[in-house]
């Protein structure tokens, strides 16, 4: 009996030194006021992240399912596409190659955009699986759980604001463009007796 007990402790104790990296989750979705397949083009364009995420300044294609992103502050991360589905309207993606953890202190990363229609606008949901940047006992300062939850929490939500932000630009632009052609045109109108653009 008491070889069973201690045989029971030692594999219990053996478990909690065992402990590594825990996965981690980042499930996160916006409402864009855009269709959901005017949406679904800028999600699914080849190397379209650069066009719509603040964090990424440039996209180079590599090979035929691999992206090397280029982030603000310069580090790269390289990126290769599992799947394209339109019928879904989804985009599942996972970093590959030795991660800079400067970009993301994460040791490996899948995710998944999806587009769904939500009334005349579109519903994004992006989600993420990944493992801090340390994968044995004891990480690090930097490399930690909490780091890397943090670091992807906000390259996500960035980049789901920077699709909603990127129609709201543009209908903003065009508002200016409307506005100026106006002002430019309003002594004409007012000649003729017209109060166009009043």
């Amino acid at each position: 009996m008491k070889w069973s007990l201690l045989l029971a402790g030692l594999l219990l104790s053996a478990n909690v030194w065992a402990h590594g990296p825990t996965p981690q989750k980042t499930d996160e979705s916006i409402q864009v006021g855009a269709s959901a397949e005017a949406v679904w083009k800028r999600i699914s364009a080849p190397c379209g992240l650069a066009q719509w995420h603040p964090q990424v300044t440039a996209c180079e294609t590599v090979g035929d399912k691999q992206q090397k992103l280029t982030l603000k502050n310069g580090k790269q991360l390289l990126q290769e596409i599992d799947e394209v589905s339109a019928a879904d309207m989804t985009v599942a993606y996972r970093l590959s190659g030795d991660i800079d953890l400067e970009a993301l202190p994460v040791s490996s990363l899948n995710g998944k955009i999806k587009v769904s229609a939500d009334g005349s606008n579109a519903k994004v949901v992006w989600t993420a699986r990944y493992y801090r940047a340390f994968t044995g006992n004891e990480p690090p300062a930097g490399q930690d759980d909490e780091s890397a939850k943090n670091a992807v929490d906000a390259f996500v939500k960035e980049g789901l604001q920077g699709l909603k932000d990127g129609r709201n630009a543009a209908a903003a632009s065009r508002t200016d463009w409307r506005q100026k052609v106006c002002v430019a045109m309003r002594p004409i109108f007012k000649s003729i007796g017209m109060s166009v653009c009043a």
